[in-house]
């Protein structure tokens, strides 16, 4: 039986990196497997994988903590390998009850049931993939209290570790790592931050209080991982490319050590999704790190091109890091390209 760790526990003081510091960090370079798997570590292409797990695993009651989930899947990287840390957050529960006919696919939740039902925190209804969901709102004060709360008990144990290169900032989102809510309307969204919709600057209330939110959370990982880069991932909001722009520009700032970079889960090869963004990314001069929109085996994905593009628009946008699904390493279906990728970040990022 796992023994449950408390907060106060695993609270230790806090190091303070410096600026020059933060400019020597070490960060992620070549392919990682979005998805940790024993088959996966066999290909010798791959330079380490990514370890998701959920901010309701991690902390099934508020200050006691559970390692395991993060444990079993770094087990199963092979010792020369490295590892990357993505913790949803997101929402709390589905209002599809236990005993209906759709039961059966009912969702786990990303984000602690307790956080509503223990602390009574604020949330508003959305769905997700057709299920409607409770989902805490970002810039609540206690949901950030909890998550710099988590975060610190997760970097105590794991900040020495010097084979996790990488922290995704979770997020209050439909998949609480991406920065979206993708079929969620815009006035779902507005009137859950208090904001009239017919107000002609509603959009811009919206992303003061978003970049507010995204901003102390960052902050929260950049404290609880001394010396370790970090990435916070960007969608559109509102169809538009204004607050993914305000978010770059905020981590380009002094306070953030030069150790946050941007994440783009959507690579595909095209350019005609999110196109402004992918544009704006183009003239990004930071850190960007990636991951790839599917498997090589999903036509619907990759229509109209080779999969093979992924690589060349990682390479065209800059990209140090990307994540291909565990599928490709398990069935070798791109090692050449794999291989490319890696000799290419390695030749562009690492210091000689």
């Amino acid at each position: 039986m796992k023994t449950p760790y408390t907060f106060s526990q695993l609270l230790l003081p806090l190091l303070l990196v410096s600026n020059a510091i933060g400019k020597d960090v070490e960060k992620p370079t070549g392919t990682y497997a979005s998805r940790i798997t024993a088959a996966a570590v066999q290909n010798k292409q791959m330079q380490g994988g990514l370890v998701r797990v959920t901010w309701s695993e991690m902390e099934p009651k508020p200050g006691q903590f559970n390692f395991d989930p993060i444990e079993k899947q770094v087990r199963l990287l092979k010792p020369t390998m490295n590892w990357t840390l993505a913790i949803h957050g997101g929402w709390t529960s589905t209002q599809v009850p236990e005993n209906s006919a759709q039961a059966w696919r009912r969702p786990r939740s990303l984000s602690p049931d307790w956080l509503v039902s223990d602390l009574h925190v604020e949330t508003f209804t959305m769905n997700f993939r057709g299920n409607p969901v409770q989902m805490p709102k970002y810039w609540d004060p206690l949901v950030q209290k909890r998550l710099k709360e988590m975060l610190s008990a997760v970097g105590n144990r794991y900040r020495s570790d010097q084979r996790l290169k990488l922290i995704y900032v979770p997020q209050m989102t439909s998949n609480g790592t991406e920065g979206h809510f993708n079929g969620v309307p815009t006035q779902t969204l507005l009137q859950a931050a208090g904001i009239n919709p017919r107000d002609k600057d509603a959009e811009k209330k919206f992303g003061d209080l978003w970049l507010k939110a995204s901003a102390e959370t960052t902050h929260s990982v950049l404290q609880a991982f001394p010396g370790k880069a970090v990435a916070f991932e960007v969608h559109e909001l509102f169809h538009s490319i204004e607050i993914p722009t305000r978010l770059i520009s905020e981590f380009q700032k002094p306070p953030y050590e030069n150790r946050v970079g941007i994440g783009m889960w959507w690579i595909s090869g095209k350019t005609e999704y999110q196109a402004d963004l992918i544009h704006l990314l183009s003239d990004y001069q930071g850190d960007l790190y990636g991951q790839v929109i599917g498997r090589s085996d999903q036509p619907d994905r990759f229509k109209d091109r080779d999969y093979a593009s992924v690589f060349k628009q990682a390479e065209d946008l800059g990209m140090r890091y990307i994540e291909p699904w565990n599928y490709e390493f398990e069935n070798h279906t791109c090692d050449e390209d794999l291989q490319k990728f890696n000799i290419y970040s390695r030749s562009k990022f690492t210091t000689p």
